[in-house]
């Protein structure tokens, strides 16, 4: 994937840069505040992640339009606050939120990672993933993920992890500890049985007699599996909920736009108070309109929420089996673990319930059998996956070390892992050190397709020697690289005879003022492009 260009704007002022290339681009300048971090983050925010603009740019009042090229296809993206529109081909979607974005992303430009998250599987959300390959200028820290919100540091292990196509190492731990306690609870279940009948206890079948210490651990341990199935529960119908208020809407905007969608054989649509035969809709709680007065554009818009409505249907396919799947291990919970009230029962019913208890514990004798025959393979496969994710851990933690040793000959760090713990955080260049490490390794074990983008990629004073060496390294890569920096006095046209280099001086703009009136024709034809109406 290859970033081309970036556009932001409104109908008074925008900027607009159309040169990069697939190779290592800087963009430089001579001061701060001269628009870096803007385009940067821009760029960012077209392609999901959570904004991080200086406090002096309100990004919310422009649009945010990036070309990307991926598998040789130009690939257009705007986004404006919660709203994205993406034209791929002859192609337009659009979208009301980052949710309806990312499973687009999934379905039609790349397969995205899944994890396990609180539970449930998830396509990983693009907040996460594109920690694999940029860097900002501020939120910089070595112990834990940026913008850590909802995600923490184990999902990006699991991300990792998914990419080189290993399970989820947290997870296989999980189904072995659920095997373990079905066999508990059934074992709980064979005594409870055993308790409760007089007959069978006469036949000398073995048994022993749980405590009122045991009853309440029992019940205890039940009921907190009971919430946590239920929370899981009410989480995937609250999901699928929203998905089919998504479609609904989504039809409901279907519906109108079909009613539009028609030429009369005496006349044309016109508007009654003006005149006009441009037409223009715009949908519920979005940022865009869209000119819809040829049949062409009505129809790409008509596709684009019918595509909507396709993923909305298939995601609430994959909830509803989800919610049937857990809705019966709830009620097997339920019937199996309430080991105090079915005790109380089979007692209270001694003669009668003898044959069926009977029949019950050869049924879980044979399933016991299955169960630790089951619990072994779990447990192997554990092992596997176990050593597996340590050796991948393992090797990105080498490339980083590569990587370092490469970079700073007189370093002294050691890198472990691809965190640090909370009382041992780099800083100054080392932290730099850190994190240009962080992405060589990413790209070099994972062999992901993104560009690499790090904000201020020479901060804290990192060397001229380091830089060179840095670099080198990094060119040894084949993804694109867009890095930024600010260069001293003494700098000057400091990579302007590097033929390796593609640099773009931004020293020219003004401060705290990228956008301005020349770039504005260029950004409306860009967004008329996407049929986006500015106002």
């Amino acid at each position: 994937m290859i970033v081309r260009a970036i556009f932001i704007g409104n109908a008074d002022e925008a900027y607009a840069f159309e040169d990069f290339q697939s190779g290592l681009n800087i963009i430089f300048s001579d001061d701060n505040n001269k628009g870096k971090t803007i385009v940067i983050q821009s760029i960012m925010y077209c392609l999901g992640n959570i904004p991080a603009f200086p406090a002096s740019f309100s990004h919310e009042d422009y649009f945010h339009i990036l070309y990307v090229e991926h598998e040789e296809e130009l690939i257009s993206i705007c986004r404006k606050t919660k709203n994205f529109i993406i034209k791929k081909g002859e192609e337009y979607a659009v979208f009301d939120n980052m949710s309806e974005f990312k499973r687009y992303w999934n379905k039609n430009i790349q397969t995205l990672p899944v994890i396990k998250k609180d539970s449930v599987w998830r396509i990983v959300d693009l907040e996460l993933l594109v920690q694999l390959f940029f860097v900002g200028q501020d939120k910089k820290t070595t112990s834990d993920i940026i913008n850590k919100g909802w995600y923490r540091k184990e999902d990006f292990y699991a991300l990792l992890c998914a990419m080189a196509g290993i399970n989820d190492n947290k997870t296989t731990i999980e189904n072995v500890e659920t095997v373990k306690k079905k066999i508990r609870d059934l074992k709980n279940e064979k005594r409870a049985l055993l308790k409760g009948n007089k007959i069978l206890k006469k036949q000398n079948v073995a048994f022993e007699y749980l405590s009122a210490t045991n009853d309440r651990i029992a019940l205890e341990n039940m009921l907190k599996e009971v919430e946590r199935i239920k929370n899981k529960l009410l989480a995937l119908k609250k999901e699928r909920s929203n998905a089919v208020s998504r479609r609904t809407k989504n039809e409901l905007a279907l519906k109108e736009l079909r009613s539009l969608n028609r030429t009369l054989k005496t006349g044309q649509i016109t508007c009654l108070d003006c005149g006009s035969k441009h037409i223009v809709y715009e949908s519920a709680d979005s940022e865009f309109s869209f000119d819809i007065s040829t049949a062409a554009i009505r129809t790409h818009i008509l596709e684009a929420v019918q595509e909507k409505i396709d993923i909305y249907n298939e995601e609430i396919n994959r909830l509803t089996n989800e919610i049937i799947i857990c809705q019966r291990e709830l009620d097997s919970c339920l019937q199996a673990e309430d080991i105090p009230l079915e005790a109380l029962l089979i007692a209270r019913q001694e003669m009668e319930g003898a044959e069926d208890a009977n029949q019950r514990i050869i049924e879980i004798d044979l399933e016991l059998q299955k169960l630790s025959e089951e619990l072994k393979k779990k447990e192997i496969l554990s092992d596997d996956i176990e050593t597996k994710s340590k050796k991948l851990l393992k090797d990105v933690v080498g490339a980083m070390n590569d990587f370092y040793k490469a970079v700073d000959f007189v370093g002294e760090v050691a890198y472990s892992d691809i965190f640090t713990a909370r009382d041992k955080l780099y800083s100054g260049s080392e932290a730099t050190e850190f994190h240009l490490a962080r992405m060589y390794a990413f790209a070099k074990i994972f062999q992901h397709e993104f560009p690499i983008i790090v904000d201020s990629f020479r901060a804290e004073d990192l060397s001229t020697e380091r830089e060179k060496r840095a670099l080198n390294m990094f060119s040894r890569l084949t993804n694109q690289l867009i890095l930024t920096t600010t260069l001293k006095d003494e700098e000057e046209n400091k990579y302007a005879s590097d033929a390796s280099v593609h640099s773009i001086d931004f020293s020219e703009h003004v401060t705290n003022k990228i956008l301005s009136e020349k770039h504005v024709e260029r950004f409306l034809t860009v967004a008329n492009e996407m049929l986006i109406t500015i106002k």
